[in-house]
């Protein structure tokens, strides 16, 4: 049983999770002092060298990352319904279980409308779709025609263990954690990151919302 299990794995396979495993793992291990390094750091551990891996050592398409439109039906349908039980989700949280006093926003944002809105935009934006591009595109996708569903919960987990041994699970995770798995569904049945991406920004500012309004 062991033996066939691994028999539908190939060489390429092994070195694909090899690459996942060193990127990670350099991500949590590089040093970085600031919002600038963090970001070099980002998008050279979890998009260059994967953009890199994809083009040049197995020579595909970005498509296989999840750069594509793909099936905008399937995209704009799970969208909606992640949405909607997120936030669904994310009220009960704030309104019942306090977490307006455990999540976190810097204080320039809470009370800056510009500073929000480049915040959600540019900056958490431009991490999301580090997140989606490796996670989603390249981890999930690339293993789904393999092990099926089960790798939108392969994804989950090791996104998990990535910030649980490297920075930590914190309550400023939240938006993460709510959204990990509807992440991975949208993804997976629309073969494209974009619906994901957009949805999960979407999500994080009437999530913001949600909490500056609460604590102003």
């Amino acid at each position: 049983m062991k033996q066939k299990i691994f028999s539908i794995f190939s060489k390429e396979d092994a070195i694909t999770a090899a690459v996942i495993f060193f990127c990670l793992l350099l991500y949590s291990v590089f040093p970085t002092d600031n919002v600038f390094q963090q970001i070099i750091s980002s998008a050279t551990f979890l998009l260059v060298i994967p953009v890199l891996y994809v083009k040049i050592i197995l020579k595909k398409d970005l498509k296989c990352l999840g750069i594509r439109k793909g099936n905008w039906q399937a995209g704009i349908t799970w969208s909606i319904i992640s949405l909607i039980i997120s936030v669904s989700v994310a009220y009960i949280l704030f309104n019942y279980f306090g977490l307006a006093q455990k999540y976190f926003l810097p204080r320039h944002i809470v009370d800056s409308f510009a500073f929000f809105l480049l915040y959600e935009i540019i900056l958490f934006g431009f991490f999301t779709f580090l997140y989606e591009a490796f996670f989603r595109g390249f981890l999930m996708l690339g293993f789904s025609k393999k092990i099926g569903l089960w790798a939108i919960l392969l994804q989950s987990l090791i996104f998990l263990a990535l910030f649980f041994f490297s920075r930590g699970v914190h309550w400023t995770l939240t938006p993460y954690l709510i959204f990990l798995i509807f992440s991975g569904i949208t993804v997976y049945f629309s073969r494209s990151i974009f619906y994901s991406f957009i949805t999960f920004l979407i999500f994080n500012i009437i999530f913001d919302s949600f909490y500056i309004h609460l604590v102003k």
